[in-house]
């Protein structure tokens, strides 16, 4: 990300009148990403990398779980998922399946508000209003891409269990553990990391929502900021704080 989209960025979504105790920054929240992720991977694992964008965490990913791990990679745009196969060519990474697939609650289609330059990685199913946001970024189009679920595309290509499950597609992390109901109802996922933030209610989920649906699967939520709240600025849009959480079966020992 650059220094222009990554001041855009924080400005997006970090919310207006926040409490005195500031959640974690966008620095913060993904320095802590990265060092669990670092703490948690092992050659051998089974990791999903869904929302791979141009690939950064791809590689990351790639080269902690080895020659004897597998990483499944999805990118549903066009330019995004150029950026990621030109990546992966470069590097060589042969522990790396490539998608040019979304996964969503549903098998069929989904349509995505794609934008360009910098500001890529936001492309979304949610219509977002950014303008309210103070935010003057628009999407250059919509593309159609296929979809499926992650129980289906798991059953086709003969994964049984999923080490590591991360999700980040601006606002539709709700849709993509709903398309995996029946792994994470056997406990067959170890591991979730996922984002919330504004994107999560421009999309028309909410945080109690998911935080009912993952117990009712049997999964314990944390932030993987230590000390910080699970959905911070839960309450509204407005007062949503941009953080990646982690769900782990109850009981598990902690990741």
């Amino acid at each position: 990300m650059s220094d222009r989209a990554a001041s855009v960025f924080r400005r997006l979504r970090r919310p207006r009148g926040a409490a005195s105790r500031a959640p974690a920054s966008f620095a913060e929240v993904e320095r802590a990403e990265r060092i669990f992720y670092l703490q948690t991977l092992r050659e051998g694992m089974t990791v999903f990398d869904v929302g791979a964008n141009v690939g950064e965490l791809t590689l990351l990913f790639s080269r902690f779980v080895g020659a004897s791990g597998s990483v499944h990679a999805f990118e549903p745009t066009g330019r995004g998922f150029e950026r990621l196969e030109a990546l992966c060519r470069a590097t060589s990474l042969r522990n790396v399946r490539l998608n040019r697939l979304a996964l969503a609650e549903e098998e069929g289609s989904v349509s995505l508000h794609v934008y360009d330059g910098d500001h890529l990685s936001w492309t979304t199913r949610a219509s977002r209003p950014l303008e309210d946001y103070g935010i003057d970024v628009k999407p250059v189009g919509v593309e159609e891409a296929p979809a499926t679920t992650l129980d289906l595309y798991c059953e086709r290509d003969g994964v049984t269990e999923i080490d590591l499950l991360k999700v980040d597609v601006e606002g539709a992390e709700f849709q993509v553990l709903v398309g995996a109901r029946r792994l994470l109802n056997e406990r067959r996922v170890r591991c979730v990391t996922f984002e919330f933030g504004q994107t999560t209610f421009d999309m028309g989920n909410s945080p109690d929502r998911i935080e009912a649906y993952l117990q009712d699967a049997g999964y314990e939520l944390r932030n993987i900021v230590a000390g910080d709240p699970v959905f911070p600025g839960r309450e509204s849009v407005q007062t949503a704080c941009y953080s990646m959480h982690v769900a782990t079966p109850a009981g598990a020992i902690t990741l």
